[in-house]
């Protein structure tokens, strides 16, 4: 998923730092999110879905 994420933030062109004032969050914990060391609640994943403009849907691999 953290992967998905990063594409799909890169691909808008947004920087991690740029993201994480977005939705709320730390860049630090987005980075581990993004790289797949921290879990990610549902809540968090909504937020940066919403920021990113895609559904939740399309950040989880299946």
């Amino acid at each position: 998923m953290g992967s998905q994420i990063r594409e799909a933030r890169a691909a808008q062109g947004i920087s991690q730092r740029q993201l994480a004032l977005m939705t709320g969050i730390s860049r630090s914990y987005l980075w581990k999110v993004e790289t797949g060391t921290a879990d990610i609640g549902i809540d968090v994943l909504i937020k940066i879905a919403r920021a990113l403009d895609t559904s939740v849907r399309e950040l989880i691999e299946f």
